[in-house]
């Protein structure tokens, strides 16, 4: 059955509109089947309204930049580490010692402190709040700069990782290896132009990432087979999640 949103995507032909690849009807009808499967997830909305005040987005600046390539337990070291030396933006514009930083991080990560440290400095000690304004930072891509924009500023982004281009690939019919920028286009078009639907149901731009990955991580994961994936999202075959190990 398709969703109220979907009917109105639909055109004479029962063919959506739209430029972008994505299947817009079937993501609709996908996120209205997650967002019933993990309804006791604590969204990032939702906990923005309870903690949003709480956040740094220098600290997320650090976090994200420093999270590539890095598995969680040593990033989780890794930041501990770094905000014992540099709590906040005035320690890191302080400087450092030679050597201060090589047993803190990777050497690979030492250019992007030194960048996202000129940066803050020669802005008055502030973080961008936009992705131009971040992606001047080197090694900041526009993931992390919608991490930044999503989680420290509590604004309108969607970050999508390699688990939610698998799961958007599969349900849309797409090949593997789409280009993330057109999914993550496509996605936040599909956001804006359902807007009331979206926000009936308590989705935030940000939380449709968060769905969407975490039905990758748990279900929709890179051995299942994209046949196999697509079924558990049919009308007929429902969600048959015992199938692939999932426990709620």
């Amino acid at each position: 059955m398709k969703t109220e949103a979907a009917a109105r995507l639909e055109g004479p032909n029962h063919m959506v509109r739209s430029h972008h690849p994505i299947d817009n009807a079937a993501i609709l009808e996908m996120i209205d089947r997650l967002k019933e499967l993990y309804q006791s997830f604590p969204w990032e909305s939702r906990v923005w309204v309870k903690d949003g005040y709480r956040r740094s987005p220098y600290r997320t600046l650090i976090l994200f930049g420093l999270s590539a390539r890095t598995k969680d337990r040593l990033l989780v070291q890794m930041c501990e580490g770094f905000f014992r030396s540099f709590p906040e933006t005035g320690h890191l514009l302080h400087g450092w010692l030679d050597g201060d930083l090589d047993s803190i991080v990777r050497m690979g990560q030492i250019s992007f402190i030194e960048s996202a440290a000129q940066f803050i400095r020669d802005h008055g000690g502030v973080i961008p709040a936009d992705k131009d304004g971040l992606m001047q930072i080197k090694g900041v891509g526009e993931k992390i700069a919608e991490c930044v924009i999503a989680y420290g500023w509590g604004g309108e982004a969607l970050p999508l990782d390699g688990n939610g281009c698998r799961v958007v690939e599969r349900v849309s019919g797409l090949p593997a290896a789409c280009s993330v920028q057109v999914l993550r286009g496509s996605l936040k078009e599909l956001y804006c132009r359902c807007r009331s639907w979206m926000e009936d149901r308590g989705l935030a731009m940000v939380d449709l990432h968060e769905l969407i990955r975490l039905h990758g991580q748990m279900v929709c994961t890179k051995s299942l087979s994209a046949p196999f994936a697509r079924s558990l999202l049919s009308a007929h075959g429902g969600w048959n999640t015992k199938q692939v190990g999932f426990r709620r």
